[in-house]
């Protein structure tokens, strides 16, 4: 599936659109809709601008990268100012995955996989607190700031379901059930991060799904991503061995995952700002590239929670 930037207007009350080629319909009225309420006033905006301390928002940034040698950074100013001019305020976007229940997908009832209630952020819920700091300080430095959560809700869809013997899914059913979720992630968000703060978005919701073009990818991240799906599917994996697939599968699996990153990261890319990466370990770098596999240029990232000792997270 390809995507197709449109200009966006200098104004409080720019747009934000793009067009989902494959399926022939575009969803921009309720991406603009949304991009409306959470934009700020003009005058506001004027008035984050002229106090922003430019020097310190980068400053601030560098201390919460821990990637050694990140060959984003010298992007990073200029996504900065871009945003600023564009629409006054910089996004923070994390990546999100919901809590999935791999049970259900052997039940009677497989729409289940997909949850409708926040009981547990999961792994999200260590990165909170750092998430808010990270916000504090660049609004003290003068910098407008808003979270944008991205909810990666799709995927299996993607790149598992297809491969499942015998696997039936009622798809208005599971859509209603990410509907849902996004909504109740979202209203459990805002009130962490504030009302005017925050933005979730569903993946699924907007039909970003995997691309036509093959993934522009090394022989050392293929490998490392055909390695974490023999895990995914073992006795040790989330999926704890109930489904046994091919090598010949989980090769054409991690396509699909590559081409659906590449997707996202023209997702990304229309959005704006900067990446709060949370994948890993073992695969900081990877992940992101992942993102711009298929030509997106996506956006700039740091790693505010990589270990101390990941020394194998040096950028070549």
């Amino acid at each position: 599936m390809s995507y197709k930037k449109k200009k966006l207007k200098k104004s409080a009350l720019g747009q934000l659109k793009f067009q989902l080629g494959q399926i022939g319909r575009a969803l921009l009225y309720r991406v603009q809709a949304l991009l409306q309420k959470i934009r700020l006033p003009q005058r506001e905006v004027e008035e984050e601008v002229t106090v922003l301390n430019l020097p310190k928002v980068l400053e601030i940034l560098g201390r919460y990268d821990r990637l050694p040698n990140n060959p984003d950074t010298s992007s990073i100013e200029p996504a900065i100012l871009a945003q600023i001019e564009k629409e006054g305020k910089l996004r923070l976007c994390v990546f999100v995955c919901p809590k999935f229940n791999p049970k259900a997908l052997v039940s009677s009832e497989p729409e289940k996989y997909m949850p409708v209630e926040v009981g547990t952020f999961g792994l999200f819920e260590d990165r909170i607190t750092k998430i808010i700091l990270l916000k504090n300080e660049l609004m003290q430095a003068g910098l407008a700031t808003e979270i944008n959560l991205v909810l990666g809700d799709n995927d299996a869809e993607e790149y598992i379901f297809p491969f499942i013997e015998g696997f039936t899914l009622d798809p208005q059913c599971y859509r209603q059930r990410q509907s849902t979720y996004r909504g109740a992630f979202e209203e459990r968000c805002k009130s962490l991060f504030g009302v005017k703060g925050c933005v979730v978005w569903s993946l699924a919701e907007f039909g970003v799904v995997m691309e036509n073009d093959l993934p522009n990818i090394s022989q050392e991240s293929l490998k490392k991503e055909l390695g974490f799906f023999s895990w995914l599917f073992s006795g040790a994996g989330p999926y704890r061995g109930e489904f046994s697939f091919s090598e010949t599968v989980i090769a054409e699996m991690v396509m699909r995952k590559y081409r659906l990153y590449g997707a996202q990261g023209k997702f990304l890319e229309m959005l704006g700002g900067i990446l709060l990466q949370t994948e890993g370990p073992g695969v900081w770098l990877e992940r992101t590239q992942m993102l711009r596999c298929t030509g997106a240029r996506a956006i700039p990232a740091i790693y505010p929670w990589i270990r101390k000792g990941e020394t194998n997270q040096v950028a070549q």
